[in-house]
């Protein structure tokens, strides 16, 4: 028996619903306010407040957030505000053309801030300020228009290279912004940076198996699952759960890549980014409670939960990173992303 009904029809990643507080959309965003409909979202009447986009779309986030110094943090919203722009610009685009065009005018915005230029949209001069400031690769950011670009077709048939380039765009390369604005000064460890983003995307992927569902998506890997991918038969519910526990494992690896180079942050930007991501791994870990059922109701964490991670995150010793040697399954994470970055021509 299937564990949820066929799929709707729906056959693009446009018009996303859903609050579940750690990245999906709420509220009406910025890229769909009425003023910037005939402009592909590129020119706001009113000047969005960077601290709101995270505020209103993340609590996860926004726990982890507060512990950063100020001037961190305020970066760090800014680059949120950036992403999630481009994110709800495709999500609640109209039509898979508009959501082309937004994509086209805002990597043209990508084009004007490499040659040192100023870009039209606000949510774009937020981002040219900070690679001005931090230095921040700008290839990532070309990288998460790819992955935003490619929620425009269906995601059917995926393979696990697949999944792994795709967690690379959308949340990878996030981690990778986000390296110089925490003061990361060696960049051997992008690829710690990215993984960790990956680890977190997969979450996502795993949290979500039933909402893509009845979207027409599936990221799970066809090998994984008996084939199963919308349009077809309805999945099995013993295939879904294999598919989410293979998922989640995969994720346990980026994790402890993530978390082995931490240390090389700034020592105030550690535990946050270290309560970031032993929150966003507790979601995977009440998954796996409920036995990989992913169709009753979305995991979350409790505010008590994020308390207790993180003075668990408080209490963890700093480890020096150059004596930690990593497990296997960190190892295969962090040569994933290592590919990753030179793909998408991030040096490391």
């Amino acid at each position: 028996m299937s564990p949820w009904p066929s799929p709707r029809g729906q056959t693009s990643g446009l018009a996303r619903a859903g609050s579940d507080g750690s990245g999906r959309k709420a509220g009406t965003p910025a890229a769909a306010r009425p003023a910037e409909a005939a402009t592909g979202g590129l020119s706001p009447a009113v000047d969005p407040a960077p601290e709101d986009s995270i505020r209103q779309h993340s609590r996860s986030f926004t726990f982890a957030s507060r512990l950063l110094p100020v001037a961190q943090r305020a970066a760090v919203q800014r680059l949120y505000a950036w992403c999630r722009w481009c994110d709800d610009g495709v999500d609640h685009a109209e039509t898979p053309e508009t959501a082309a065009s937004f994509l086209d005018s805002a990597a043209t915005d990508l084009r004007l801030i490499k040659a040192g230029r100023l870009p039209t949209a606000t949510e774009s001069r937020w981002l040219a300020d900070l690679v001005r400031e931090h230095q921040l690769p700008v290839a990532a950011a070309e990288a998460l228009l790819l992955g935003m670009r490619s929620d425009l077709t269906p995601a059917v048939g995926l393979s696990e290279d697949d999944l792994r380039r795709y967690c690379f765009r959308v949340a990878g390369a996030v981690g990778v912004l986000m390296c110089p604005i925490l003061g990361l000064r060696d960049r051997r460890f992008l690829p710690h940076a990215a993984a960790l983003g990956m680890g977190m995307q997969l979450t996502n992927i795993a949290r979500d198996v039933a909402e893509d569902w009845e979207r027409s998506r599936c990221y799970l890997p066809v090998a994984w699952t008996g084939g199963i991918r919308p349009g077809g038969p309805p999945p099995s519910a013993q295939n879904v759960c294999a598919g989410v526990r293979k998922l989640l494992d995969l994720a346990d690896g980026y994790y402890a890549a993530g978390e082995s180079g931490i240390a090389a942050l700034d020592r105030p930007c550690r535990l946050a980014v270290r309560t970031a991501a032993r929150v966003y791994h507790a979601i995977g870990t009440t998954i796996r409670r409920r036995s990989f059922r992913v169709w009753d109701r979305l995991a979350r964490v409790s505010t008590g939960g994020k308390l207790w991670l993180f003075a668990g995150a408080v209490l963890t010793p700093v480890m020096v990173w150059s004596t930690a040697r990593p497990s296997a399954a960190a190892e295969r994470a962090l040569a994933a992303a290592a590919e990753c970055l030179r793909e998408h021509g991030v040096k490391s």
